[in-house]
């Protein structure tokens, strides 16, 4: 049985600290509080945050599950969705190790418990920020990163971009910067095609989603021929 305190003893180990006080971008509807200032990677998380707070709103409890997936758009490169609940259980996160654990008192070791603050001053409407160091998926090494969060429904939502991506956008992947002119699109819409613009978008993250199913299908198939092409050794001859 894994323990709160064994959860966050890990948590630590692989890397997170909070290094400053929050900060507020706006009061107006959240998504919309930060304009479309800043490198393409902060737009890019900034529009996926509006998703977040609509998709929260449309699907509810279903939308974690998109979100712990990264499926629907909701994953691009290192920028992935994280949901804790009032609870402090996290609801939605792309790693397993946190994914259902109790992360409210998850701390660095200066003694900044990050996830508590986030969680005590999210709000409706409007977007904060706050900054610290945490490992890119599939890492160990600590980087420095901002996430912006807000809360949806019951749950306080975040999306987070590294420093190194913010410094660096010519090394972002497509889809960052598909993201990011998305982003940049959405704020330039008239709001009497705002309608249409959404169903455009979700048309493309449906066939985004339905190639990437394709090919991972590919893949399995892939391992499992080489698997049953591959010749088995008789233990008696494996032997001699």
């Amino acid at each position: 049985m894994i323990t709160r305190t064994s959860v966050l003893v890990v948590l630590i180990l692989v890397g997170s600290v909070a290094t400053t006080p929050v900060l507020a971008c706006g009061d107006s509807e959240a998504g919309l509080s930060c304009d479309d200032s800043g490198s393409g990677a902060e737009m890019g998380a900034k529009w996926m945050l509006k998703r977040v707070v609509a998709t929260v709103d449309r699907d509810g409890a279903a939308a974690l599950i998109k979100f712990t997936k990264g499926t629907d758009g909701f994953r691009t490169a290192d920028t992935y969705v994280f949901c804790v609940g009032p609870d402090g259980m996290m609801n939605a996160h792309p790693n397993p190790i946190l994914q259902g654990h109790d992360v409210h008192d998850l701390h660095d070791k200066t003694g900044n418990y990050f996830i508590k603050t986030m969680l005590e001053t999210a709000k409706s409407g409007q977007i904060s920020s706050i900054r610290y160091l945490f490992p890119k998926p599939g890492g160990t090494i600590e980087e420095p990163k901002t996430t912006y969060y807000t809360r949806a429904g019951d749950q306080m939502c975040a999306v987070g971009v590294y420093d190194a991506d913010v410094a660096a956008p010519q090394a972002t992947t497509p889809e960052a910067r598909v993201a990011s002119l998305r982003a940049k699109l959405d704020g330039e819409i008239p709001a009497s095609a705002k309608a249409d613009w959404t169903a455009f978008l979700e048309a493309l993250n449906a066939q985004s989603d339905a190639k990437a199913a394709a090919v991972a299908e590919a893949r399995r198939n892939l391992a499992a021929a080489a698997t049953a092409l591959t010749p088995t050794v008789p233990k008696a001859a494996a032997a001699q």
